[in-house]
């Protein structure tokens, strides 16, 4: 029998648009091993084709990921871990640009739904996120029923996507009100640990202010009710002895309406 083989042979298994190329010249070689060599192309281009698409799905899930986390969080840093597409699975390479949905998200863990139109395909990628942003923590413990003051915070950057609840950006929104737990060092500060400072308490000397257009009359007074700023609460007028309704605008002050 006898084997007619051509000069050069060259396979492309990838598409077009990848450009790779695999080519082998079997000029002279029996023909086994031209069957070998032709085989061992096959396999190597093909390999190279699914690396090709598994770059491409962790590079499109995670920018999809970036996109997802910085429109809610923009000055922020992230971290994104994607577990490995199986290899066991034959994807042929996707002509148009991939689809990705991010339908599941339970913390730091994030599911991503990966589609081809053409040919029809989809999977599903998993990883972890981890989002970082400079926000206020406490520096030293604070006592349940304390103040918080400027010397108990400071601006650091923590992961943010296992805080249960909101958090605070700037220490300012945050000195002057009470903790409403014991809250530790190096804790992130979050709402929920924290009550509106009482403005005037039961039995405080307060300033009444009445306006009439603009003059101001002030008097003395004592409160019979604690209150916040914002909150209605009722004093004794010390000088005429009657009680009044009056809102609560400063520490020590009301204003009658």
């Amino acid at each position: 029998m006898i084997y007619s083989t051509p000069r050069s042979l060259t396979m492309s298994l990838c598409p077009a648009s990848q450009s790779q190329d695999t080519h082998v010249n079997i000029f002279n070689l029996t023909p086994v091993t031209a069957t070998l060599a032709i085989v061992s192309c096959l396999l190597s281009a093909s390999t190279a084709c699914a690396n090709t698409i598994s770059e491409q799905i962790d590079a499109q899930v995670s920018e999809a990921i970036k996109q997802h986390f910085l429109t809610k969080v923009p000055d922020s840093r992230l971290e994104i871990r994607l577990n490995p597409v199986d290899s066991r699975l034959k994807l042929s390479p996707c002509s148009t640009p991939l689809r990705v949905k991010l339908p599941f998200q339970s913390g730091q863990r994030i599911t991503a739904k990966v589609s081809c139109p053409q040919p029809r395909w989809s999977l599903f990628v998993t990883g972890q996120v981890q989002q970082y942003k400079t926000i206020v923590v406490a520096t030293t413990p604070i006592v349940k029923g304390s103040r918080v003051s400027a010397r108990h915070l400071d601006l650091r950057e923590r992961e943010i996507t296992t805080l249960s609840g909101d958090y605070y950006q700037r220490q300012h929104d945050v000195v002057g009100r009470v903790a409403r737990i014991n809250i530790s060092a190096e804790t992130a500060i979050t709402p929920r640990m924290l009550a509106v400072a009482k403005a005037v308490k039961r039995g405080d000397p307060v300033v009444i202010e009445a306006r009439r257009g603009s003059v101001s009359i002030r008097t003395d007074g004592v409160a019979q009710e604690d209150g916040k700023a914002g909150e209605t609460i009722t004093v004794i007028n010390s000088r005429s002895g009657m009680e009044i309704r009056a809102r609560v605008i400063a520490p020590g002050k009301v204003q009658v309406p």
